[in-house]
C-alpha cells in the first residue's frame, strides 16, 4: 500500500533531519572557531607590523628581542575553555614568552572553570595582561574576575568590564551566602594585585560597570590601548613588580620603570624592548577542544538532548534501528554536555516524564499526552541553564531562554507530526492485516536490490528479496513473511507457475 511505505520515508527524513541538526552546529562551530583570530588578531599586528617595522631598516638576521602569546577568549568560559588556557600557557613556557595577552570578549561561564583559570593566572611564572579588545567587547560577570586575577589588564575604547553580580533562574541572585563568597573572590584577588577592593565588591553587589576611562581612572585598568602595538608600546617604560602593599599582602603591580626602586619589590619583570621586533605566537585552539566547547554550548545541548529523545521516540514506531541509534548518540552527547552545564534534578525529572508521555502516545495515540510532553520537555530546558555554578550576565540567560522555548516547539511540533502520521499508517497496516499477505504472490515494480518496492494484492508495498539476492523488476514474486511493515518475498519460479 502506498500510504504504508510512506513508514520508510518517515524513517529517513528522520535520520535525515537529526544527522543535520546534530551535525551542522558542530560543523559551523568548528568552521568559525578562529574566525576572529585570523580577522583581528592577526590583521592589526600585520597592520601595525608593515606600517611600523616596515618603514625602519632591519637586517635579516636580526634576532627578536621579546617572545609574546596571543591568546583569545570569545566564547562562555567553560571547560573547553580552561583545558585551551592551560594548554596556552604550557605552551608559553616551552618558547619562553616574555608576555601572554589574553583577548577577551564574554558574557561570563562556568564558575569552577573561572575559579581554576584565575588560580593558572595566579600561579603563572610569565605575566599575563587580559585585554578586553576590539571595539564593543565585554568581560562581563566571570570576564570581570579573570582581569582581576591577572598581572596586568587592558581596554580598548569602547569596551565595557562589570555586572558580576551572580544570576540564578535566569533573575538576579540575593542569597546572602552566595552572594557574600563571590565578593570574597572578587576582593582576594583585587588585593593580590593592588586594586581598590571596594570598587572590586560593587561588581558583586551593585552589579558595577565601567567603560575604559573609569576603570583606568579607579586603578581597575592598567592601560587603555586601541591596538596590540600601542598596548606594547605603553608597557616600554613600565616594570611588574611584586612588592609588600600597604594592606601587608604580597601584591602585584604594574609601575613606571623608573620608580620601581621605591617599593622595594621581591620580583621585577622591565617591558623595556618589548615593542622592538618581538617575535608573536598565535594560539589556534586544537580541534578537540573545539568539540568540547561546541557540546557544552547551551544551544547545542537543549538541541542533542530534545532531538536524541524524540529521534529514539520515532524509532520505536518504525522499522530498523537508524534513528534508536543516532537518537541514542545524541542523548549521549546531550547528557555529556549537561554535565558540564550543570545537573538540576527538577529539569531531569521534566525530561524522564515527557519521555514517558511520549512512549504512552505512542499506545494511545491520545494527543493530549503528547502535548505534556512537549510541555515537560520545554519546563526541563528552561530549568537546565543556569545553575548556581555559572557566572553569567542577565541577558544572556534571557536569550538562550527564548531561543531554547522556540527550538523546542519547532522541533517538538515536527517530531509530533511525524507521530502521528506513523501511528495512522501503522493503524492502517493494522486494519489490513498485514500478516495475511504470506503466501501471496505479485510482481516486483522496481529492482530488489536486495530492497525495494512489490505489487501485492493490488498495492504497493516495501520489500526484501529472501536471499539477498538481486530480483529485477517486472519478476513474479510470493511473500515469504513479514518484518514490520516490509515484505520479505522470493522469486516464484516458472515451474510453480505452470502448476
Amino acid at each position: 500500500m502506498k500510504r504504508i511505505v510512506w513508514v520508510e520515508c518517515l524513517r529517513k527524513i528522520t535520520i535525515l533531519l537529526f544527522a543535520l541538526l546534530i551535525l551542522l552546529p558542530l560543523g559551523f562551530g568548528l568552521l568559525t572557531q578562529n574566525q576572529y583570530n585570523q580577522l583581528y588578531l592577526t590583521t592589526r599586528f600585520q597592520q601595525y607590523w608593515t606600517s611600523y617595522y616596515g618603514a625602519r631598516s632591519i637586517e635579516a638576521d636580526q634576532p627578536f628581542s621579546k617572545r609574546i602569546m596571543l591568546l583569545n577568549i570569545n566564547e562562555e568560559i567553560t571547560r573547553s575553555t580552561e583545558l585551551m588556557v592551560q594548554d596556552a600557557m604550557f605552551k608559553a613556557v616551552l618558547m619562553q614568552a616574555n608576555l601572554i595577552i589574553v583577548f577577551l570578549n564574554t558574557p561570563g561561564g562556568e564558575l569552577s572553570a573561572v575559579q581554576n583559570i584565575m588560580n593558572m593566572f595566579e600561579l603563572s611564572g610569565i605575566p599575563i595582561c587580559v585585554y578586553v579588545a576590539p571595539f564593543g567587547s565585554t568581560a562581563w560577570s566571570g570576564g570581570t574576575y579573570l582581569m582581576m586575577s591577572s598581572h596586568i589588564t587592558a581596554m580598548s575604547q569602547a569596551t565595557v568590564m562589570g555586572a558580576a553580580q551572580p544570576v540564578q533562574a535566569g533573575q538576579l541572585t540575593y542569597d546572602l551566602n552566595y552572594v557574600t563568597s563571590m565578593i570574597a573572590l572578587m576582593i582576594a584577588h583585587a588585593s593580590l594585585h593592588d586594586r581598590d577592593e571596594t570598587i572590586a565588591q560593587m561588581f558583586v553587589t551593585l552589579n558595577l560597570n565601567l567603560l575604559p576611562e573609569q576603570a583606568k581612572e579607579s586603578g581597575m585598568v592598567d592601560i587603555i590601548a586601541n591596538d596590540p602595538y600601542s598596548l606594547l608600546l605603553q608597557l616600554e617604560d613600565k616594570s611588574l613588580i611584586r612588592y609588600n602593599s600597604p594592606s601587608g599582602t604580597l601584591a602585584w603591580k604594574l609601575v613606571p620603570t623608573a620608580n620601581a626602586s621605591t617599593y622595594t619589590p621581591v620580583i621585577q619583570v622591565d617591558f623595556a624592548g618589548i615593542s622592538n621586533t618581538p617575535f608573536v605566537y598565535y594560539y589556534e585552539k586544537p580541534i578537540q577542544y573545539n568539540f568540547l566547547r561546541i557540546i557544552v554550548n547551551p544551544y547545542v545541548t537543549y538541541i542533542l538532548l530534545i532531538v536524541g529523545l524524540f529521534a529514539i521516540v520515532i524509532g520505536l514506531k518504525t522499522p530498523g534501528f537508524g534513528a534508536e541509534i543516532l537518537g541514542t548518540i545524541s542523548l549521549i552527547l546531550g547528557l555529556a554536555g549537561l554535565g558540564v552545564l550543570g545537573l538540576n534534578f527538577a529539569s531531569i525529572l521534566f525530561f524522564v516524564t515527557g519521555f514517558i508521555l511520549f512512549i504512552l502516545e505512542l499506545k494511545t495515540h491520545a494527543l493530549v499526552l503528547a502535548a505534556g510532553g512537549v510541555a515537560c520537555f520545554i519546563l526541563g530546558a528552561l530549568l537546565i541553564f543556569p545553575t548556581s555554578n555559572w557566572l553569567i550576565t542577565q541577558n544572556f540567560i534571557q536569550t538562550v531562554i527564548g531561543s531554547v522555548v522556540v527550538v523546542s516547539l519547532f522541533i517538538s511540533a515536527f517530531f509530533g507530526y511525524l507521530v502521528y502520521k506513523v501511528g495512522q499508517t501503522r493503524k492502517i497496516a493494522k486494519e489490513l492485516d498485514i500478516e495475511a499477505l504470506v503466501g501471496k504472490t505479485g510482481k516486483t515494480t522496481t529492482d530488489l536490490t536486495p530492497k525495494g518496492q512489490v505489487l501485492v494484492a493490488s498495492e504497493t508495498w516495501s520489500a526484501k528479496s529472501h536471499d539477498g539476492k538481486l530480483i529485477p523488476e517486472g519478476t513474479k514474486i510470493r511473500v515469504v513473511k513479514v518484518q514490520g511493515l516490509t515484505l520479505i518475498v522470493e522469486t516464484v519460479e516458472p515451474k510453480e507457475e505452470e502448476t
